[in-house]
């Protein structure tokens, strides 16, 4: 969850010394190394259970293969090619490893970048702009392979550049999204002189082409609109309405000048007073936000409490670390007043005591009035920490179908709230721990996966007129059914595991 302790937890840094290289982006052996071992020692005493998606054995044997890559590490790019893929493999999303300032500006000037936008979904991957002038690439065109690599294969290679839950595919699919696989491919190979393209259009027509690579500054940036993060309701029909919920965090709120309880409760008054029977709950771009803002909705949802969390757990009250020359970093996780609501575990670790305010349920007392008609839920690859916890709840309490893609979070849970931020001395790479285990309590879904829609249904290519997904939705509503009873989908789109299939040799599809 996007959750962060008020004010930075207490970081103990120290600057590179006089023997540093004299720039970020050239590491001396030595250096990688100690970068390295410092991210590795500072994820495994941050994180409350490393091994939640993965075993000991295959972290301690992806430990090893890194290692033996760092003697040919000489610069922060290089080490980046090592070290992210060892952190995606834990299989926490919130698990941050950012690149140096330095690695930035020689990303804006990189040459050689595949000159295609793309739009990444589980039913294939689709040109969405082209920045060459070669024939025959034009929007919508499907791309089939890079060079004689399928996309499966660039998928799985893409989640280990990129944090995500679990297995979870489509959460990087987002992140892949526009100029995003360009971006990523980049990273992990450094730009080509061409690619051999092989597409098809819509007619299953199949052929290739070569373009040439491109040069990062010659595309325009395409930085998004603004959008607002505040809660809206749309009426569909005279008992249909469609409630958005961009985003859970409160600071966003307060910025907009709104108030999100005070909101959400408003905007469930105005469903009862006028009304309302089916309701379509659109969280596609919600990524999460404070933590309890998703309990909220949940209790507007379903009446009674429900157990939330099997356990809120931290690896103490601090975590720290020393690198190879001594120098000790150091993270508060809970404060004198924080310590109050933990209880200390056999382990030595800390889990959360179920109490109010925050403790383990989804709300301490039934709401006197909630929605309970039919529910319908919008969700995909960016519905991520605190609302893939709603998505969570709401198919546990069996509430409501989902529409769209399978939800970016994991459905046993996360590992965020508050977080470490540490400086990789040589590199100057940022690495963010997150530190609290949110563990949910069931284990419907196969571990390390999502809620899986109902009816599957790929985001638009950008700038298309419709969005399918609510159209889904909303003939959903026409139609009878219940949870226990679904209908068949509106749209007859059957769900497609192309990009996940094994292709062979032995990659990971983390």
């Amino acid at each position: 969850m996007a959750r962060k302790k008020p004010g930075w937890p207490l970081l103990l840094l120290a600057l590179a010394g006089a023997t540093a290289a004299a720039r970020a982006d050239t590491l001396t052996a030595a250096q990688a190394r100690e970068d390295f071992e410092l991210a590795v020692a500072a994820v495994e005493a941050g994180l409350p259970r490393i091994t939640w998606f993965q075993s000991a054995h295959d972290w301690e044997s992806a430990k090893r293969q890194a290692r033996q890559a760092l003697p040919g590490v000489k610069d922060g790019a290089q080490l980046f090619r090592v070290l992210r893929p060892l952190l995606s493999r834990i299989g926490e999303g919130h698990l941050s490893l950012q690149r140096s300032a330095s690695m930035r500006a020689a990303d804006r000037q990189a040459q050689g970048l595949l000159p295609l936008d793309l739009r990444w979904t589980e039913a294939g991957v689709w040109v969405t702009t082209s920045w060459t002038e070669s024939a025959g690439i034009r929007p919508g065109l499907r791309l089939l392979a890079i060079d004689g690599e399928p996309v499966a294969r660039l998928l799985r290679e893409s989640m280990s550049a990129l944090g995500h839950d679990g297995s979870i595919p489509t959460g990087v699919m987002r992140d892949l999204d526009g100029a995003g696989y360009a971006r990523v491919r980049q990273w992990m190979r450094g730009g080509a002189t061409s690619y051999r393209l092989r597409l098809q259009d819509g007619a299953g027509q199949v052929s290739e082409v070569v373009v040439q690579g491109m040069a990062a500054s010659a595309a325009p940036a395409g930085a998004l609109p603004a959008r607002s993060p505040l809660a809206t309701l749309d009426w569909l029909d005279e008992h249909t309405a469609r409630l958005t919920v961009p985003s859970f965090s409160n600071r966003r709120y307060r910025e907009a000048g709104s108030d999100y309880q005070a909101l959400i409760d408003s905007l469930f008054a105005t469903l009862r007073a006028r009304g309302a029977r089916q309701l379509i709950l659109d969280l596609r771009d919600n990524g999460g936000g404070s933590e309890g803002n998703e309990n909220l909705l949940f209790s507007h949802l379903v009446q009674q409490p429900m157990r939330k969390y099997a356990a809120v757990e931290a690896r103490g009250a601090e975590v720290s670390v020393r690198d190879a020359q001594g120098r000790r970093y150091a993270a508060e996780v809970y404060d004198a007043a924080e310590l109050k609501q933990q209880q200390r575990l056999p382990t030595g670790a800390l889990a959360r005591r179920n109490q109010p305010p925050l403790g383990l349920m989804s709300h301490w007392q039934p709401r006197p009035e909630v929605f309970d008609g039919r529910l319908i839920v919008l969700a995909g690859g960016n519905t991520f920490s605190g609302a893939a916890e709603l998505s969570s709840m709401l198919h546990h309490a069996r509430r409501g179908l989902f529409v769209g893609e399978e939800v970016a979070g994991a459905h046993a849970g996360n590992t965020s709230g508050y977080r470490w931020e540490l400086t990789l001395p040589h590199s100057r790479m940022q690495l963010q721990v997150p530190l609290l285990r949110f563990r949910l309590a069931w284990d419907e879904l196969p571990l390390g996966r999502g809620v899986p829609p109902h009816c599957p249904v790929a985001p638009d290519l950008p700038g298309a007129e419709r969005d399918a997904a609510l159209e889904t939705a909303r003939a959903l509503a026409s139609l009878p059914w219940t949870v226990d009873a679904p209908p068949p989908c509106p749209a007859a789109l059957a769900r497609s595991d192309e990009l996940l299939a094994p292709t062979g040799g032995r990659e990971r599809a983390e």
